[in-house]
């Protein structure tokens, strides 16, 4: 059963793996098996055992001695203060799945970590670890990581020279991560906030999840809230706004689990897509506002773009003129593409472009308002205002009378939508289900959404 949504606490960081079992990231656990396809729930084991002992970090500790000698079954909890770097040291944390190495913040704390100008903050590598609730600042990267069923939750990374959370390391995987509850902004270089995988494949993230992210005012060179490259990825009810490029940009190889993008809020791309996938992915239950350039675009630059399915969108253009709300390349020699169920409105441009048409793809039940280059699928809708309400204010919760309201493709629906509340029988078209005369759930705003309650995703 989906449920309200909470806030990530500290505690959630000590959750961990249970010898085999399938844990979810939602939970906050130690690592993570990645949704399937399908959305089917996650199972959860119990909690481990609290740890005997833990070791209390004050201002007056040397934290960073500490964080450079930890192993299997190591807490250590840090109380405020300001520690800084030198040099970009490696640190290697080897948990096990039974005892996990957990580093977090007092509760209550905000523990800062910097380093200077040409260092990154922190360097980590290893499996079965969590770091939580720490503030990162100054430096290149905030964290570059290379490591398997590793936690990154509540974190803060900002005033940066290059990029928040980065795993870029050539022939060095990143899998079964956590990134949980991470707020990044103000980083120069490239800019991007989450960096993970190489776009030439020597190193790629898989069966990892990013939840519960406000990724904002990023005016780097790249900019992207989301940067990705790998398989299997759940990238879900993150937040970002005022990026330069894509909010979400993921590459996705065919010999791997396809992503999931889902009930993520992308709000205003100043020189971008909002919402760009490279290879095999569901995207569904999102909304896109202001993107600059598509609202979503599929297209192969790296990788053929097979088995997409975009459902229950909703996109509203941004700039008046070369922006489209949906914008597909390659659809013509792909196969397994499917467009339904979307809300998708650019009354200056193309609510749908199949740039060199889509012969073999699936559209139906697409409510649009602007141009339309496919031959089914598509719905007329009335206006903005009429069918959405304000998207200058991401207030898109389907008002009466809207032309997207049980105007849905039952076969090809969304059993929850993008405030994870079901949907009826008849359902309607976009990332809402309109059950009540105002929006049920979160009311949009630059800043977290509130994470789910319960173990599914």
């Amino acid at each position: 059963m989906h449920a309200a949504r909470r806030a990530w606490s500290y505690n959630d960081a000590v959750r961990v793996w249970v010898a085999i079992a399938v844990v979810s990231a939602a939970c906050g656990r130690i690592g993570f098996s990645a949704t399937s396809d399908s959305g089917a729930p996650v199972s959860c084991t119990p909690d481990a055992a609290p740890p005997a002992a833990t070791k209390v970090v004050t201002a007056s500790d040397d934290l960073l001695t500490v964080l450079s000698s930890l192993g299997p079954g190591d807490v250590v909890e840090v109380s405020a203060g300001t520690w800084v770097q030198s040099g970009s040291p490696i640190y290697t944390w080897n948990g096990t799945p039974a005892q996990p190495i957990i580093v977090r913040a007092a509760p209550g704390a905000r523990p800062v970590i910097t380093n200077v100008a040409g260092q990154n903050v922190l360097e980590l590598v290893g499996s079965y670890f969590s770091f939580s609730g720490f503030e990162l600042t100054g430096g290149d990267d905030a964290v570059r990581i290379s490591a398997d069923h590793a936690t990154l939750a509540d974190l803060q990374v900002h005033a940066l020279g290059d990029g928040g959370i980065t795993c870029t390391r050539n022939g060095q995987n990143c899998s079964n991560l956590v990134l949980d509850r991470i707020e990044a902004y103000d980083i120069a270089g490239d800019g991007n906030a989450l960096l993970l995988g190489c776009s030439d494949g020597t190193c790629i993230i898989a069966d990892s999840t990013i939840e519960g992210c406000y990724l904002h005012d990023l005016t780097g060179a790249s900019g992207d809230g989301v940067l990705a490259f790998g398989s299997g990825l759940a990238i879900r009810d993150n937040v970002t706004v005022n990026t330069n490029a894509p909010g979400i940009r993921v590459s996705g190889f065919a010999s791997g689990n396809r992503h999931v993008i889902e009930r993520n809020l992308v709000w205003n791309t100043a020189m971008d897509n909002g919402i760009q996938i490279e290879g095999q992915a569901i995207v569904r239950d999102n909304i896109v506002l202001g993107a600059a350039g598509d609202g979503i675009e599929s297209t192969p630059i790296d990788f053929a773009t097979n088995d997409a399915e975009i459902v229950h969108n909703t996109v509203v253009c941004g700039a008046a003129g070369g922006a489209e709300a949906l914008h597909v390349f390659g659809w013509d020699t792909s196969s397994g593409q499917i467009a339904a169920n979307n809300a998708l409105y650019c009354p200056s441009g193309m609510a749908i472009d199949a740039n060199g048409g889509a012969p073999g793809a699936l559209f139906t039940a697409n409510v649009v308002v602007g141009g339309a280059n496919v031959a089914t699928g598509v719905i007329t809708g009335v206006s903005i205002a009429a069918d959405l309400g304000d998207p200058t204010t991401a207030a898109v919760y389907p008002p009466a009378g809207s032309a997207l309201i049980d105007a849905g493709d039952s076969t090809h629906s969304v059993a929850y939508d993008f405030n994870d509340l079901p949907r009826d029988t008849h359902p309607d078209v976009g990332a809402y289900e309109r059950s009540a005369a105002t929006n049920p759930g979160w009311i949009p705003v630059a800043g977290f959404k509130p994470e789910a309650a319960t173990c599914t995703p």
